[in-house]
């Protein structure tokens, strides 16, 4: 491991235990929602329920299969939001293949993550393939995902890709544009 490689971890790491500690923890909330859909496979709505204090607005997904899928690749890009423009090249990229991942959602514990929060809040594919159903996903509040505390306190924007067949035909893409804000932590709730 380079020098650079190290030191770049250290600071990670640091960054992490300390926000573990602090009296605040960062959350994500809504700004605006995208959906391109691909209407030969699937029709994707969303709406943001912008209610009470950002920390509390939520999403609602529907997901319309309309084709039987067998197989699926879910790209997520984080992109960082400088000055109301988009920084073109991912901060960070993580490709999956969907259908591996509804078989072992451990396999990818940041995943994994938003997955548990998304499975509380709605009817998701459990398998692949996935059959022409109707799922969605009710009052999710991204808010309610841990984040971690190396992430800076920015706009971000997070698309994620979803491909279907051995030339990637796209199925939809999904951008969520929001920000992180530091919340802090009900003293009932620090140990």
């Amino acid at each position: 491991m380079t020098t650079v490689a190290l030191s770049v971890v250290l600071i990670l790491v640091t960054f992490y235990c300390v926000s573990s500690t602090a009296l605040f923890t960062l959350v994500a909330v809504t700004r605006k929602v995208v959906v391109n859909n691909n209407y030969k496979y699937v029709n994707v709505t969303s709406t943001a329920n912008e209610i009470g204090p950002i920390t509390n607005h939520s999403l609602d997904i529907g997901i319309q299969f309309l084709k039987e899928i067998r197989d699926v690749k879910g790209t997520v890009q984080y992109h960082l939001v400088l000055n109301k423009s988009v920084v073109p090249q991912a901060f960070v990229t993580r490709t999956v293949d969907v259908c591996h991942f509804l078989k072992r959602p451990t396999s990818d514990r940041l995943l994994n993550l938003v997955y548990v929060q998304y499975k509380k809040s709605g009817k998701l594919p459990e398998r692949c393939p996935i059959p022409p159903e109707y799922y969605y996903i009710r009052n999710f509040r991204p808010s309610a995902i841990a984040v971690p505390g190396f992430l800076p306190e920015n706009d971000f924007l997070l698309k994620e890709i979803f491909q279907t067949g051995i030339n990637n035909k796209p199925l939809f893409t999904y951008q969520f544009y929001g920000s992180f804000v530091r919340k802090p932590i009900e003293r009932n709730s620090v140990h």
